[in-house]
């Protein structure tokens, strides 16, 4: 039986709350274009949409988390029948239209994130149009700064939604235009990967110009595009095209900043309930009227991977790790990682691990009715994951540079409290040591999924249980789109490895 939300209850709760956050502003819709775009409040508005409708992406069935971890080595069992379809790549599975519930049907539907795009290139469009009279400012160059940050970010959330679907479906369609009349739609086809791509690097290279680095005063620092986030995006995006070099130079760009620092092993949660010194970029999750319903059915981390004491309503993780996968990654028990970050509990005569990452929980009790609030930002770029991209960067070289990327990987571990590694012999055996060590950095932060397809491109070699090397040279880990999406796109077709597995 699905555990039913208790959103309603949580809603009325929070609505009581006077704080006005970033995030909670309605984005400017096409009602309202003719009217709108006046005043410096509405392009902020504007801009509040885009990050907003991104949030709504990655809380709908736990996309950010599914997408980039369920499907990798770090779970061997999911409670939850439909998720842990989707742990072992069954993902062509039919789903009725109608169980609108069901996370096999979200994830494979992609307009949660074309409604951000569509959100940017409003923004864009408008945007450019205001006068730099209608933007805050004590003269024209400060009015200027303002519409340029604006912009800014406007471009870096559309290059963000192309690279993460470019990353989870393969080509898909590309849109950089405004469209104030849809209804002659008639279609559009899948663009492929790498011109989706390119299109992310021209938008970062204009966003790069506009976007000033993070000010450190602002409340909205981290949740907010700046240009360490543009710089952040654009490595990785370069690090998915398997262009190392540019990788190499965007992530320096980054490091050598100094906008941003590690925070210290004694505080390694603190990244997770956000903007700490080491974010790059994040999505705001971590005040009450952001917070989400930890209980919150095929939406809440928390709900998936927390059990008591730190969620009490679940006995026993959802989610549950593989001990094989996890006492190999952290062989070196002395991690503060592994001691800070995981936790165990026996339930009958089986030992259950549970990454607690996301484990600032608020209680709130509403007529001796406790309520649990998970407040935790979804961390999407940091510092110590640029630091080992770029190592990933300098291994991955025909001549890799072994001497650099160990540095950066023992910089990471030496935060963590453990010894550093000496020498690797060999580029696989390097490119290996590099990928484990984002495996411990950042498991469960989005990431190892992608990791794992980056590895094997490098090496030839599979991680994946339950993809093989086959399946992975014909495209598997990219994901099908569900068959609704062609009855609004005729002129869709199937993702390669899913055509003859996902027809209706």
């Amino acid at each position: 039986m699905k555990n039913k939300s208790l959103y309603l209850g949580l809603f009325i709760l929070l609505s009581l709350a006077s704080c006005h956050k970033f995030l909670d502003q309605n984005p400017i819709s096409t009602v309202t274009d003719a009217t709108s775009w006046k005043t410096d409040a509405d392009a902020n508005a504007g801009i509040a949409g885009c990050y907003s409708l991104i949030r709504s992406a990655f809380d709908a069935s736990l996309g950010f988390y599914v997408y980039g971890d369920l499907p990798s080595d770090e779970f061997n069992n999911v409670v939850d029948g439909d998720f842990n379809n989707i742990r072992m790549v069954n993902w062509a599975i039919s789903v009725s239209s109608l169980n609108t519930y069901d996370p096999k049907l979200k994830l494979r539907v992609y307009t949660s994130f074309y409604a951000s795009i569509q959100q940017s290139n409003r923004c864009i469009h408008f945007i450019s149009q205001m006068p730099l009279s209608a933007f805050n400012g004590n003269d024209a160059q400060e009015e200027m700064a303002n519409r340029n940050k604006y912009l800014g970010e406007a471009y870096f959330t559309r290059a963000f939604n192309y690279f993460y679907m470019s990353r989870v479906w393969g080509d898909v369609p590309l849109d950089t235009s405004y469209q104030a009349d849809i209804s002659g739609f008639d279609g559009q086809t899948r663009s492929p990967q790498n011109q989706v791509l390119n299109a992310c690097i021209a938008d970062l290279s204009v966003a790069n110009k506009l976007l000033p680095w993070k000010d450190e005063s602002s409340a909205d620092r981290v949740v907010r595009a700046d240009k360490g986030a543009a710089f952040a995006l654009l490595a990785n995006v370069y690090a998915w095209k398997g262009s190392y070099d540019s990788c190499n130079k965007a992530c320096d760009s980054v490091i050598n900043s100094g906008s941003y620092a590690l925070v210290s092993g004694a505080n390694y949660k603190d990244i997770y309930k956000g903007q700490s010194d080491e974010g790059i970029f994040e999505i705001a999750q971590n005040s009450s009227t952001e917070a989400m319903n930890a209980t919150q059915y095929s939406a809440s981390i928390a709900n998936y991977t927390l059990a008591t004491p730190y969620l009490p309503i679940n006995t026993i993780p959802n989610w549950q790790i593989d001990p094989n996968m996890l006492h190999t990654l952290y062989s070196d028990t002395n991690d503060i990682r592994y001691k800070n970050e995981f936790t165990s509990l026996v339930s009958g005569n089986v030992t259950y691990y549970s990454c607690i990452k996301y484990s600032n929980i608020e209680t709130i009790t509403n007529n001796n009715v406790n309520y649990y609030l998970s407040k935790n930002n979804i961390i999407i770029f940091r510092l110590a994951g640029i630091m080992l991209l770029k190592a990933e960067a300098l291994a991955a070289k025909s001549s890799p540079n072994y001497a650099g990327a160990l540095s950066l990987v023992n910089a990471v571990r030496a935060r963590a409290g453990i010894n550093s590694i000496a020498t690797v012999s060999g580029r696989a055996a390097l490119i290996d040591t590099v990928t484990a060590e984002r495996g411990r950095e950042l498991y469960l932060e989005g990431s190892r999924f992608y990791d794992l397809v980056r590895n094997e491109r490098l090496t030839g070699v599979s991680q994946f249980p339950y993809i093989s090397q086959n399946d992975f040279s014909a495209g598997k880990y990219y994901w099908p789109l569900d068959p609704t999406l062609f009855t609004l796109n005729p002129l869709l077709t199937q993702t390669p490895y899913w055509m003859q597995l996902l027809t209706n």
